[in-house]
């Protein structure tokens, strides 16, 4: 089992973690200069904590999140290592954990890039094959699944984007809220659901 939550309301949400982040967390965030990115940092750390004790009923003293040597995080519950996957853009956050099975996940606001067609063209026989770069929408989905193919395999994202697409988004799933754009991936479980953090 994959689970995961994410928001679009920082609104709601931060207050609602409240709970949910250590003094650590808090003090860590800290090194980041500009408020939207502390913001950013403790959403994604107190929703993958709400979200492992919610869902496997554990406390949230058991739960640790801490940085592996490439920057991804490492998520430890009750001393066991368990797979997680954290994304945040200004205003958005998504989440994944599981004790067994790997994944990556990515959210995105949906908005023009300067370099888009330029990224479409370089990587036309790679993973946007097929995609139109006048189509935001399809460019998003594709860049998304690029993303969370890359935090799923710790590997590089240009070296993704030099890929065919082949059986990637059989293995993902896309939900849109408002702008944004969210991606799950696993190639591990097939029963992947975006689920909104509702506080």
């Amino acid at each position: 089992m994959i689970a995961t939550a994410y928001s679009t309301d920082f609104d709601t949400l931060l207050p609602a973690l409240e709970a949910w982040v250590t003094q650590a967390e808090r003090e860590a965030a800290q090194i980041y200069r500009q408020l939207p990115r502390q913001q950013q940092y403790l959403a994604g750390r107190g929703l993958l904590r709400w979200l492992v004790c919610q869902t496997w009923h554990c406390a949230a003293g058991a739960v640790a999140i801490t940085r592996q040597e490439n920057g991804a995080p490492l998520l430890t519950v009750g001393g066991q290592v368990w797979q997680c996957s954290i994304s945040h853009t200004k205003g958005a956050v998504l989440v994944a954990a599981s004790p067994e099975f790997v994944m990556g996940v990515d959210v995105e606001l949906i908005k023009p890039r300067k370099r888009l067609a330029e990224l479409v063209k370089q990587y036309q026989h790679g993973f946007f094959a097929d995609v139109d770069a006048t189509n935001w929408p399809q460019f998003y989905q594709r860049w998304t699944l690029a993303e969370a193919v890359t935090k799923a395999e710790q590997g590089l994202l240009l070296n993704t984007l030099k890929r065919p697409v082949v059986d990637y988004g059989e293995q993902s799933v896309h939900h849109t809220e408002q702008q944004f754009i969210l991606c799950c991936y696993s190639s591990q479980c097939s029963n992947l659901i975006l689920n909104k953090a509702d506080f």
